[in-house]
């Protein structure tokens, strides 16, 4: 049986790349979500807002639908791009393309952390109170039930978008290994004329 020489199971390199991917995705949609108005609710806001249920909603399945599909598009990448290990099974193929999907969801999730974080604090270090005490009660409580809300529904996202990740990588690893021919689809060069 043939091995391969590679050092390490896990390249970076194809990590990394789905990370930015999946980054710049969630970026373009979140733009076009925000031109269109699906981004303009956060967890502290003031008791007069126009908030409906379908408001909310509409928002959620949108941020659901970024999540997503920015993830089927990093681990896609990851697995299409890994160097394929000769003389493995398919299940280890499978496990190996797989590990880079999660691995790609997983350091995109923790960068968003870290982004959200540091916005947070930012926000927070320049946000000038209000001084009415009724007030800031009513939007404290409000900004409680919406982030729990909130915060439970990008948990269970998030789980279903890192497993997402998972399974398109190990169809990226099927793609790299059946060397499936998408050019027709995608090419940007002219065809020939023969």
């Amino acid at each position: 049986m043939e091995t391969s020489y590679k050092t390490s199971y896990i390249e970076w390199g194809t990590i990394i790349g789905g990370v930015f991917v999946a980054c710049a995705i969630s970026v373009v949609l979140l733009h076009f979500g925000a031109a269109i108005g699906l981004t303009q609710i956060s967890p502290n806001v003031s008791p007069d807002a126009n908030i409906t249920p379908g408001k909310v909603l509409c928002i959620g399945i949108w941020l659901l639908w970024v999540q997503l599909l920015s993830s089927l598009a990093g681990g896609y990448l990851a697995g299409r791009m890994r160097m394929p290990l000769i003389g493995a099974t398919e299940h280890e193929r499978d496990m190996r393309d797989g590990v880079h999907g999660l691995l790609v969801w997983a350091v995109s999730t923790v960068a968003v952390v870290i982004g959200v974080a540091v916005v947070g604090l930012i926000v927070a270090l320049t946000d000038n109170p209000t001084n009415d005490v009724s007030q800031i009660a009513d939007v404290h409580q409000m900004s409680k039930n919406m982030t729990i809300i909130f915060a439970f529904a990008a948990a269970a996202t998030s789980l279903i978008a890192g497993v997402l990740s998972w399974f398109a990588a190990t169809i990226g690893g099927d793609h790299r290994d059946i060397g499936a021919d998408y050019t027709k689809y995608f090419s940007f060069r002219p065809k020939r004329i023969t």
